[in-house]
């Protein structure tokens, strides 16, 4: 009886032992072959990988332009001012937006004119739009006063009775509410309307990017040199500074080009084939918060 006992005790262990055992390599099967990676839902959903960035809203494109020639007096005539001056009219006619153009070329450019304008810009122009201003003509700076100025076409005289000095141009930038106004000026001494260097976002071939330097608001110069003189001949009937200023809005195949990109694609032409330099910064105190203008390819 106590053999019999035995035996049935010994099978029951071994019974038991055995089923652990199977229950075991069950849950190790089960666990290996179980996917790596399990997801309640869209695995992608909330890492916003499809998320399309709004589109780039702009508001009104305005354009000052101003081309002398025909001085008189003590200011020698120039011979390519007013065909740079159309030549970039045309350029942005054909192939970027502008809603609104004010041209004033040789007699039109005088001083009471040129102050009118701006005058008007400053009551046209809204915190939403943007606006371009192209100078070419004689440029003068006064070392005795630190001061730089435009010449227009009735400055007879080395008075600076009737010059336009950058002090005036700084007045009219932040008083224009533009949220991107780029001065472009291709005259002597120009480089005078700002002082220290720019720091720009680096640039990137995306919408975000755009959409980043369009949100802040921008003051900046474009200029054919800095504290020197320019040339007024150059290459094809144009200054060497807007023949390659053309060539950077013409050349572009893109929907977007700013500011900081034409720049860099004229800088390096310009000093190889000239005794200047161009500048690019922002003209300071007049409101630049680190954007761009944008020009915008129909």
């Amino acid at each position: 009886m106590r053999v019999l006992v035995f035996i049935i005790l010994c099978l029951s262990i071994s019974i038991y032992a055995y089923s652990q055992e199977g229950e075991g390599t069950s849950k190790a099967q089960k666990f290996e072959i179980r996917p790596q990676n399990t997801y309640r839902g869209d695995p992608l959903k909330g890492l916003n990988l499809g998320e399309e960035i709004k589109a780039l809203e702009f508001g009104r494109y305005f354009a000052l332009i101003i081309g002398i020639d025909t001085y008189t007096g003590t200011w020698t005539p120039l011979q390519n001012a007013v065909n740079d001056a159309k030549a970039v009219e045309k350029a942005l006619r054909d192939n970027y937006r502008i809603d609104h153009f004010i041209t004033l070329y040789n007699e039109d450019a005088t001083r009471a004119t040129i102050i009118r304008n701006f005058e008007l810009l400053v009551e046209s122009v809204s915190t939403e739009d943007n606006l371009l201003i192209f100078y070419s003509g004689h440029g003068e700076y006064k070392e005795s006063l630190n001061k730089g100025y435009w010449v227009p076409v009735d400055a007879s005289s080395r008075s600076t009775s009737n010059y336009i000095s950058n002090a005036d141009i700084k007045t009219f930038l932040l008083g224009i509410k533009s949220k991107h106004t780029l001065l472009v000026s291709d005259a002597c001494f120009s480089g005078v309307i700002f002082r220290g260097e720019t720091r720009t976002i680096p640039f990137e071939a995306s919408e975000k990017y755009y959409k980043t330097i369009h949100n802040l608001p921008s003051r900046k110069a474009l200029t054919s040199g800095g504290d020197e003189p320019v040339m007024d001949g150059g290459r094809d009937g144009h200054s060497i500074f807007t023949y390659y200023f053309l060539k950077a809005l013409e050349t572009n195949d893109q929907k977007y080009l700013d500011a900081s990109r034409v720049y860099e694609r004229l800088k390096i032409p310009v000093i190889n084939n000239s005794d200047q330099s161009p500048v690019f910064a922002p003209v300071d105190n007049a409101g630049d918060e680190g954007g761009q203008f944008i020009f915008i390819r129909k």
